[in-house]
């Protein structure tokens, strides 16, 4: 079996895996791995169990070397950032071993104020900072799932009935879970079109579906049903969100929930299922209010995901000898020209006419958030394939969706505070574009005349030797700069270029996306992503993407002008909804 051939909830169970959060991971190893093929078990155990800390041992058994502990973690921190420090040293007071009890509700408080407080920190694009904090982060939350089975929490049951168990269960498969894998977290859309052929759900999650709009999260004992946040910008899964039950009204009449958790051995018994029903009647759902136009069109934007885009990426990849990277290229200049022509042209429309209405915005933007998240999934997925794995196009596909994720939330500010308009002439969300085209035209001309002064003195040397006595009286002085002397001069003017985009990423915050800093995302070591917004609004086509080699050295200025200026619809690839 090949990589394509997984179905969505076998790539979901590999996804899911975390031997520090749920205890069935050899289990689903062992379910899937022996079905696949060698080339796609190096690729599952490379992109997916290797980076959780799952190997092969000696004997072809997996085994689990789980993170540094947050004590060793500061012990090993090099860094000249107090502030990173201290924080790290006020998680490590919050899971004391000494601490035996803890109020829920005061535990979710002071770890998402902790961890707020943690990304929100300036590192000041120290790339090294960066990944400190990531460590820090990472260290603290497996140190709390470890650390949570050894406390007795003080809960309150509320109308759900929900016990130590299942809080403990939520805090470490859904909520911990969620913060460390961040875009790699998997769930099923209730709204998502192809939901209703899941035949591993139960019917009774399935016929909710039907109803309302939430989040699927499976767990080893539990089905976690979410409910949509009311704000993009908002994690629905958050601990202090799935603890709370909204009360209202004269004697707590009306209960509103965000969060209702299944048992899966209480799945056939009746009285457990009338109960859960009424618990569903008072989630929360976010279209409640929102125009039929509107509802209308996200139906459509997800009908023509699943029937074209989705299709695109389970294609399997031609094999007739061609060079990988062009069959990818290929590929991903296909998914581009449909995600253009199907969706984004269509958005500075829509986004104009909910200008009025606060609540068409929220839900707007919570599902074009949700669309590109799926898409992202999707892309991450395709990367998989062994011909994929290392493929620029795909890994440039990828970032351009990721980004895209941070300028719809950009453009929705801007758009709706008055400061972008839908004839706006490239002076916001266009700026960073033009300035860098600006900025490479530059660096051109600069080249340009250092190719004609080594040119010209490659001649002077050239004819001091072995031209004619005429032609060495001609001569005149030498030359001003010597050839390791121009060479130099091309290298800083190449480094110049690359400090001009980094300082434009610290100025440009609207138009441009720091991918590694802003999105917390480090795809490739070896290179930095900056993203470009572009078309009307900064997103109805897909970002540009300037990769650039963190050894300046490397810097490539055909790469650059190919991604400022490569038009797909130039492309002698055409488009067709057959593909």
């Amino acid at each position: 079996m090949n990589i394509h051939d997984l179905s969505e909830y076998q790539l979901y169970k590999l996804k899911s895996i975390d031997p520090t959060l749920s205890s069935d991971w050899l289990e689903v190893i062992r379910d899937i791995l022996p079905k696949l093929n060698k080339e796609a078990q190096i690729s599952v155990y490379k992109n997916i169990l290797k980076p959780r800390g799952i190997y092969i041992g000696a004997d072809r058994k997996p085994i689990y070397n789980r993170p540094d502990t947050l004590a060793l973690t500061i012990k090993n921190l090099q860094t000249t950032n107090k502030d990173l420090v201290s924080i790290a040293l006020h998680m490590a007071e919050i899971i004391d071993p000494q601490v035996t009890q803890y109020n829920a509700i005061e535990l979710a408080d002071k770890i998402e104020a902790i961890l707020g407080y943690l990304d929100n920190l300036e590192v000041n694009d120290l790339l090294q900072d960066q990944k400190n904090r990531q460590k820090i982060r990472v260290a603290f939350l497996y140190d709390l799932a470890l650390w949570i089975d050894n406390v007795s929490l003080d809960i309150d049951a509320g109308i759900r009935n929900i016990d130590v168990d299942l809080v403990k269960s939520y805090f470490k498969e859904v909520f911990i879970k969620q913060q460390i894998q961040g875009r790699d977290f998997r769930n099923w859309d209730s709204s998502d079109l192809s939901f209703q052929e899941t035949s591993y759900l139960p019917p009774f999650i399935k016929q909710q579906g039907t109803e309302r709009k939430f989040f699927i999260v499976e767990g080893q004992h539990y089905w976690y049903l979410i409910g949509t946040a009311n704000k993009m910008e908002n994690n629905p899964y958050s601990f202090r969100r799935f603890l709370y039950e909204d009360h209202s009204g004269s004697s707590n009449k009306y209960i509103y929930l965000t969060h209702i958790v299944l048992k899966k051995d209480s799945m056939h018994n009746s009285e457990y299922i009338a109960h859960a029903s009424y618990c569903m009647s008072r989630l929360y759902t976010l279209d409640r209010g929102v125009s039929d136009n509107l509802l209308k069109f996200i139906h459509q934007i997800q009908q023509l995901y699943q029937d074209y885009l989705r299709p695109l990426l389970k294609k399997p990849l031609q094999q007739d000898g061609s060079d990988p990277e062009l069959i990818i290229k290929d590929r991903m200049i296909k998914y581009e020209k449909q995600l253009s022509i199907l969706i984004l042209q269509k958005l500075p429309n829509i986004i104009e006419k909910t200008s009025h209405d606060l609540n068409d915005q929220d839900y707007l933007f919570y599902h074009l958030d949700r669309l590109m998240k799926q898409m992202s999934e999707n892309i991450q997925d395709f990367r998989l394939q062994p011909l994929s794995m290392y493929s620029a196009s795909s890994e440039i596909m990828l970032v351009k969706l990721i980004t895209l994720r941070r300028l719809l939330t950009k453009s929705r500010d801007l758009f709706y505070e008055g400061q972008l308009s839908l004839d706006d002439d490239c002076q916001v969300m266009g700026k960073s574009l033009v300035t860098v085209k600006q900025q490479l035209d530059e660096t051109e001309v600069s080249i340009e005349k250092l190719q004609l002064f080594k040119k010209g003195i490659n001649k002077y040397y050239y004819l001091q030797k072995n031209g004619s006595f005429w032609q060495k009286i001609k001569l005149g002085k030498t030359p001003e700069y010597s050839l390791a002397e121009i060479d130099q001069m091309n290298l800083s003017i190449h480094e110049d270029l690359f400090i001009s985009i980094v300082r434009l990423a610290k100025t440009e915050k609207n138009s441009m996306v720091y991918t590694e800093f802003e999105c917390n995302e480090i795809i490739n070591e070896n290179y930095r992503h900056y993203a470009l917004a572009d078309g009307k609004l900064g997103i109805s086509t897909l970002p540009r993407i300037l990769r650039l080699n963190e050894d300046r050295n490397k810097l490539s200025i055909q790469l650059i002008r190919e991604a400022l200026y490569q038009d797909i619809f130039k492309s002698s690839q055409q488009w067709s909804t057959n593909s």
